[in-house]
Parts: C-alpha cells; structure tokens; sequence
C-alpha cells in the first residue's frame, strides 16, 4: 500500500506491525482506504468497478498459485 499510494514509512516497521500485532496493522490499512474513498461492503471488485468508472485506472494484482 506504500508504494501504491506513496506513502511515507518502512517496510521493517511494517513487518514488526504486523508480526506483533496484526489486528493493528489491518486497522491501519482498513482507515486508510476508508479514507481514500473505498467502500468495505462492496469488497475488492465493487471498489475496482467503482474506481474504473471514476476514469481511475485501478491495479489489481495477481493471486500466484
């Protein structure tokens, strides 16, 4: 999400984020969607869809199997 949204801070705090507290780090990445317009209840395709009709090209990344 950093990189995406160019947003500033570490990869190793990240980690540790996530690592030692999980729920923390979801919930920091749950506001800071929320924040940038996306909508929870229409889940990664709706908020896809939303965003391409918006003129906003949105990446979707692929699932490796």
């Amino acid at each position: 999400m950093r990189a995406q949204y160019n947003i500033r801070g570490g990869c190793c705090t990240d980690c540790l984020t996530h690592f030692f507290c999980e729920n923390c780090g979801l919930t920091q990445q749950y506001r800071e969607l929320k924040h940038r317009g996306f909508d929870m209840s229409l889940g990664w395709t709706g908020n896809a869809e939303k965003q391409n009709q918006g003129g906003v090209a949105m990446v979707v990344p692929t699932i490796m199997t």
